[in-house]
């Protein structure tokens, strides 16, 4: 019976005890990360408060973005709930110093009101003090750090947009000269001309057989190459008018005029007399050409 009167004795202290500690103020306290940061190194500074169920608490506001010589980079609140119907409610700060020395993150108070009661009423919040050291070695001189140039004149910006402008407008041509150099087809050598189209129709002639084709494309070949490098009109002359143009021309040896009129001549046997030359007489026509497009390659008008 007695242990039953001291239980119940004891749950009613509790009770009391806590209703009491509700209506008191609150249990306010400031807290930092570090003590010793060096610049712009950032520490978290907090203010908590715990309180009763009967208790309303206002926080500090900073409204210039800083707490003393500390800059406010980041802040926010955490409430919660603990026994008895109690709260635990804080405000923190990510904050950063960019000087060097001991710093004191000033006191400041936080204000609270009791339920039913229109008084308001503070609870100090003590200083911190804080060290911000440098980040280069203690002792160490400051060597590499120049001053800071004046501003810039007017004129020299002038100069610089003139020099700028000059300098576009060169890239510009050269990139412009570049791609049209480029986009040139190569000009091609009448001889060049001349012996790719013996190739070809040597090729053509080993496949087909037909050899009275053969001969007409190579002297039609050979005579477009004598139009574009003499500047003769040989394609609108027959084979007597062309070689009795050459006689009087300096352009061409004695022996280059002849080896021309053997190899027309040797043409107009197939084309017109209905001559069958043999493999050999096929190969051979082909060979003269050659060596009379490669002998009269270097012959300027």
């Amino acid at each position: 019976m007695r242990l039953k009167i001291f239980f119940l004795a004891w749950i009613m202290m509790i009770v009391v005890s806590a209703a009491a500690f509700a209506d008191d103020g609150p249990d306010v306290r400031a807290t930092v990360s570090k003590r010793t940061v060096t610049i712009g190194d950032r520490i978290r500074y907090a203010i908590e408060a715990r309180y009763g169920k009967n208790i309303s608490v206002v926080f500090p506001v900073f409204t210039d973005k800083k707490i003393g010589d500390f800059e406010i980079k980041d802040s926010g609140k955490t409430i919660e709930k603990i026994w008895f119907g109690r709260t635990v409610e804080a405000r923190w700060y990510s904050m950063a110093a960019y000087s060097v020395g001991k710093f004191l993150i000033p006191e400041t108070q936080v204000l609270y009101t009791v339920k039913g009661e229109t008084e308001r009423r503070s609870v100090p919040v003590k200083a911190i003090e804080v060290s911000v050291e440098s980040v280069l070695p203690k002792g160490a001189a400051i060597t590499d750090i120049k001053d800071i140039k004046g501003p810039i004149q007017a004129r020299d910006i002038g100069k610089f947009l003139a020099l700028s402008a000059f300098l576009v407008t060169i890239i510009s041509l050269a990139i412009l000269a570049y791609r049209k150099i480029r986009s040139r087809k190569p000009v091609r050598l009448p001889h060049e001309t001349a012996l790719e189209e013996l190739q070809a129709l040597k090729v053509v002639f080993f496949q087909s057989g037909d050899i009275k084709s053969y001969y007409v494309g190579i002297s039609d070949s050979v005579r477009r190459y004598i139009e574009r490098a003499f500047r003769f009109r040989a394609p609108e002359m027959t084979t007597e008018e062309f070689l009795d143009s050459l006689k009087s021309s300096s352009s061409l040896s004695q022996e280059q005029k002849s080896l021309l009129k053997d190899f027309m001549g040797s043409c107009d046997l197939v084309k017109f007399a209905k001559y069958a030359p043999t493999k050999d007489e096929a190969g051979l026509v082909f060979t003269t050409a050659a060596k009379f497009i490669e002998e009269t390659k270097d012959v300027h008008i």
